[in-house]
């Protein structure tokens, strides 16, 4: 694990040293163990590479990046981990290659030698990688499937410049900052932006299951080398159940046996969820030892607060078990988070992520999780709703919405009229994916539209219009998991956990985020994923013997923070110091009035706000850290 960084110069325009040491400061919290940078030249192209490592596989300094061929004419940098290197390096070396150390990172590489353009998709982990190919002058970019790892770049006519963080290529005197202002509607509907164009002007984010080749001096092409299918509508099931029963097990305890290899310390972070305690089970059994595991829970709310089902787990794993809390004593790290981000940080739960990853990396520097779970195997209950929802008349929706205003509402953890209004909020759509939509989003676009203007809301495109063409054929669960695949799981999942593991110097490892599970899981009916309102089914039946049975029949508990009660005390008042006693950053984009209103809707109980409040402080963090 490790952060890189680079500069490709065009027609030999200077690239100054301290630019890059510049750059790899500001990963240092990536990758503490070492620093590395190597110039390499091909005719009027001069390219430098950089790294700061992580040290898990091959601690010697051999293995520091960049990593390079017998000749040193081709040479790569990585950020992540190549889980199958060891396959790899065995069919290299019977194609003549040889190797100096014992990185994964090394056949990086010779794989490009072998492959050529194709070397992506042979690399089976989680990766951001750039490879220097100088015998053809030319610097490849590559990402892995799911986005795992984050990978940004900068192009103009003189210089091509990418880092694993975006505050990287803004310590480089070429690259000016300035906001691309378009995307402030999408973050506000969603709390997170979709790629490839990021919150700034000019920069650009290599999509997941991606490559991009830059030659002379020009970007040649951004080229997909991978895409999850989905079985389509019709169509039989190519196994039966008990069969995908027995190849989902076989799947998953593989991709975490991979994810065991390391020369440093391992453990889990541990919610009291179905995903992570199978991901215990599996270690447990594959290792025959105690483990170590991490949880983080709540004092102020107990609706929140994982801890007491993720002790009972880690009893019944016989764990070595760590846990500490979070609460509104913590909304000083807020600041730091956004530094981290490098964008208005639209996760809540970005807080207590970051704070079990600093307690993890206090005994472990890998860590394993269940993201990813509930992406292969449709474990929101968004999912479930919106089958019942394709089955419910017209009229119930605006009945329903009426009904839910009778209900008293409450602060804690899925409180009943909060789901109600949720589920009941679009009355006047008949198609799913419009209702769905509305469910997933934190403004509405009445919202939006009050708080930037009617034109941003125009120009908005939803992601069910821009996914369209994959979305024909499919049935309603697969087009629900392949938006969820190509838009929240990158863009805001992926982004939350990479950003406050890396911000502790943690490495953290997905498995149900395995290529192979994926597509896997994406040939099986939907039917086999959730049956009879139980989601995640078919991972439930697979893993009955390891799962204690109170826990595999749980409802499903999100990792949250009780936002709607800090908003009323701590928070709240944090808020008004930002937002409302004096003039924000955000003014210049943002109805102050709107803002002012809905703060005191939330403050009075007419209407939880908590979502949207959190959203435009974010937002105000983040343009006080940038001052565009």
């Amino acid at each position: 694990m490790c952060g890189i960084f680079g500069v490709l110069s065009f027609n030999g325009a200077p690239v100054e040293e301290s630019w890059l040491l510049r750059m790899g400061s500001l990963l240092k919290h990536r990758g503490p163990d070492a620093i590395n940078i190597k110039p390499y030249k091909k005719d009027n192209l001069a390219c430098f590479l950089g790294s700061t490592r992580l040290k898990i596989i091959d601690l010697s300094d051999a293995a520091n990046m960049p990593v390079e061929n017998e000749d040193r004419q081709v040479s790569a940098v990585c950020n992540g981990e190549i889980y199958n290197f060891k396959e790899l390096r065995t069919e290299l070396q019977k194609l003549g290659h040889s190797f100096r150390t014992g990185t994964d990172s090394e056949v990086i590489p010779h794989t490009l030698e072998a492959f050529d353009l194709q070397c992506f998709s042979q690399f089976d982990g989680m990766f951001a990688a750039a490879v220097w190919d100088g015998r053809n002058g030319r610097l490849l970019l590559g990402r892995d499937p799911t986005g795992k790892k984050p990978l940004f770049y900068y192009s103009d006519s003189k210089y091509f410049a990418f880092a694993s963080e975006i505050k990287a290529l803004f310590s480089l005197p070429f690259v000016v900052k300035k906001l691309n202002e378009k995307k402030l509607p999408e973050y506000l509907t969603y709390g997170y932006i979709n790629g490839p164009e990021t919150f700034y002007l000019g920069i650009f984010e290599l999509p997941p299951a991606s490559y991009l080749a830059v030659e002379a001096d020009e970007i040649k092409h951004v080229e997909k080398y991978w895409e999850l299918e989905f079985s389509k509508e019709c169509r039989k099931p190519v196994c039966s159940f008990e069969e995908a029963k027995k190849s989902v097990r076989e799947a998953l305890v593989q991709a975490v046996e991979k994810r065991l290899v390391s020369d440093v310390p391992l453990g889990v972070l541990l919610s009291g969820g179905i995903d992570s305690a199978v991901i215990t089970g599996i270690i447990s059994r594959l290792l025959g030892k105690k483990i170590n595991t991490f949880t983080v829970g709540f004092n102020d709310n107990e609706s929140f607060d994982e801890r007491k089902p993720a002790a009972f787990l880690a009893a019944y794993y016989k764990t070595l078990h760590t846990e500490m809390s979070a609460g509104a004593k913590d909304l000083g790290l807020l600041e730091k988070l956004v530094r981290f981000y490098d964008m208005p940080c639209g996760d809540p739960s970005a807080l207590p992520t970051f704070i079990v990853a600093g307690l993890a990396r206090k005994n472990v520097t890998v860590a394993l999780n269940g993201d990813g779970g509930d992406e292969a195997f449709a474990g929101y209950d968004r999912f479930k709703a919106a089958l019942l929802a394709e089955k419910l008349p017209g009229f119930v929706f605006p009945a329903g919405k009426i009904l839910s205003t009778l209900i008293p509402r409450t602060d804690a953890y899925g409180g009943l009229r909060t789901r109600l209004e949720r589920f009941f909020k679009d009355t006047g759509s008949t198609d799913i994916l419009s209702r769905h939509h509305s469910w997933i989003t934190a403004c509405s676009p009445e919202l939006v539209e009050q708080l930037l203007g009617k034109e941003a809301v125009e120009s908005f495109v939803r992601p069910e219009t821009l996914y369209a063409n994959y979305l024909k054929e499919l049935p309603l669960l697969h087009k629900l998991l392949l938006l969820n695949m190509k838009t929240y799981l990158p863009q805001n999942l992926n982004v939350k956990m990479d950003r406050m593991s890396m911000a502790n110097s943690l490495e953290t490892r997905s498995p149900f985020l395995d290529k192979k599970l994926l597509e896997l899981a994406a040939t099986l009916p939907p039917e086999y994923k959730i049956k009879g309102g139980v989601t995640k089914y078919i991972l439930r039946e697979a893993f009955k013997d390891i799962l204690p049975e109170k826990t595999r029949t749980a409802k499903k508990h999100g990792f949250g923070i009780p936002l709607a009660a800090w908003f009323k005390g701590e928070l709240g008042i944090y808020f008004k110091s930002r937002l409302l006693d004096v003039k924000p950053h955000s003014a210049a984009y943002i109805s102050s009035e709107t803002t002012l209103r809905m703060y005191k809707e939330h403050l009075l109980g007419k209407k939880d706000r908590s979502k949207e409040l959190w959203l435009l402080l974010q937002l105000e963090l983040w343009l006080n850290t940038n001052k565009f």
